[in-house]
């Protein structure tokens, strides 16, 4: 893809988080699973979220940028090893098309209950703007990551003051909390460290990709901490907003669409459209590390990401929840291995 711009501190950011988030971060139910599940422990375990996601992105941004890396695989055989690598190569490009097949599952399910559409024609929808930007360049995937992600962040926010205002965080609520058994991992830190890594796993690509293209390292710098930042921002605000919602949102998969529909039916609606445009951001993310791993020339481009596409679009009929049971788990502890590399690069780096 054609050769793009140097990056400032900001773009690298916006595009940080619209990498990150996804459709489980503004549905509500990914934030309550790995932390609001936790009680008064789930606000440690977001600040020690927000520093886990500064400091991996700009060691892989740091990293990439120093070994002048074309795709992941770059990276991962650097850091890992031939073998090693090779292997997380293989399971970082196969969870990319994994995850393609949620997010275009994520859109037809929201199509279908926000906006009465049959689920194939929001999965469709998702996926065809997503393979025209990507094969558009670098600059274009980059850019719409971070046009989109002021809005997300906005309606995040916004969402969670109402919800607050509304109904008041009292300590009965997080005490009532105690008594539900955490399904992502036995204790908060253990679940923020997997929220970490499967996501930073998902976003090696892009992140990769952000270091080379950084303007210089002190806005790679700048912009891996306001990235970890603004993500942290947002688990806490719809954290709170979780908790305000309590005991009622536990009867809903989407929480976050019913706390808006308390306020209106019509920004619920509103909701539903921001959360399509939160799954477009993640899904050009991953359709673009897709194709930069698997293409080197424009008509391969164009093959891998039709070819990709569609497979999504005929696999994501199989239904959302059925999906991220079978893909997000191992992809958590995957991506573990990831991270324990990273710090091992990091390590000789520095000696």
């Amino acid at each position: 893809m054609r050769k793009s711009k140097k990056l400032t501190t900001l773009p690298i950011a916006g595009a940080f988080i619209g990498t990150v988030v996804g459709a489980g971060f503004a549905t509500g139910q990914e934030v309550f699973q790995f932390f609001t599940v936790f009680g008064w422990y789930s606000f440690i375990a977001i600040f020690l979220t927000s520093i886990l996601f500064s400091f991996f992105g700009m060691t892989i941004m740091k990293l990439s940028r120093k070994i002048h890396v074309r795709s992941h695989l770059d990276l991962v055989k650097s850091i890992a090893g031939r073998k090693l690598g090779l292997f997380l190569d293989w399971i970082i490009t196969l969870s990319f098309f994994g995850v393609l097949v949620v997010m275009a599952a994520g859109a037809g399910a929201i199509a279908k209950e926000q906006l009465g559409l049959p689920p194939f024609i929001g999965s469709l929808f998702i996926l065809l703007l997503t393979f025209c930007v990507v094969l558009s360049g670098l600059d274009n995937v980059i850019r719409a990551i971070g046009l989109v992600v002021p809005f997300l962040l906005l309606s995040v926010l916004g969402v969670a003051l109402y919800s607050i205002i509304a109904n008041p965080i009292i300590p009965q609520k997080i005490q009532f909390l105690s008594s539900l058994t955490p399904s992502t991992a036995p204790n908060w830190y253990y679940s923020s460290i997997l929220y970490v890594s499967y996501n930073i796993f998902l976003s090696v690509a892009i992140l990769s990709s952000l270091g080379v293209m950084a303007k210089d390292t002190t806005s790679l710098t700048r912009g891996a901490l306001l990235g970890g930042l603004g993500l942290g921002i947002g688990l806490l605000a719809i954290n709170l907003a979780l908790v305000s919602g309590l005991p009622q949102i536990l009867d809903y998969e989407v929480p976050m669409i019913y706390l808006a529909s308390f306020f209106s039916p019509l920004l619920a609606l509103s909701y539903g459209v921001i959360l399509l445009l939160e799954i477009f951001t993640t899904t050009v993310s991953i359709l673009f590390g897709l194709v930069v791993r698997l293409a080197t020339t424009s008509t391969q481009r164009f093959f891998w990401a039709m070819t990709a596409s569609l497979c999504a679009l005929l696999a994501s009929q199989i239904g959302f929840s059925k999906v991220v049971l079978m893909i997000y788990p191992v992809m958590g502890y995957v991506g573990v291995i990831l991270l324990l590399c990273l710090l091992g690069a990091l390590r000789k780096t520095h000696k």
